[in-house]
């Protein structure tokens, strides 16, 4: 299977009545990618090396409000309730995985 890289997890934390952990920034908003969206399949890259086959649970909205949007806009996503943000350390690669 092909993966599609989709961002690098800055931080990963729990919001509450979310089902695992959310990561950041999350998907790039851009034309160029497929539509995808809850329960694509993605892999997880450790900075270690391990990788973690596993597939999106939530897709979050950010509400800039009166403040400007940032250059790169990104969706970040939540993980199943099994992964806990603790496995999910910074520099983290998220990929999208082509079947």
């Amino acid at each position: 299977m092909a993966n599609l890289f989709l961002f690098k997890v800055d931080h990963a934390f729990q919001l509450s009545g979310r089902p695992g952990p959310v990561l950041v920034p999350g998907i790039p908003v851009s034309p160029d990618l497929p539509a995808f969206g809850m329960g694509a399949k993605i892999r997880l890259i450790l900075p270690t090396g391990e990788s973690i086959d596993t597939q999106i649970a939530g897709v979050e909205m950010v509400n800039y409000g009166s403040r400007p949007r940032p250059e790169r806009v990104s969706a970040p996503i939540a993980l199943p309730p099994e992964i806990s943000k603790d496995r999910v350390p910074q520099g983290t690669e998220v990929y999208l995985v082509l079947s």
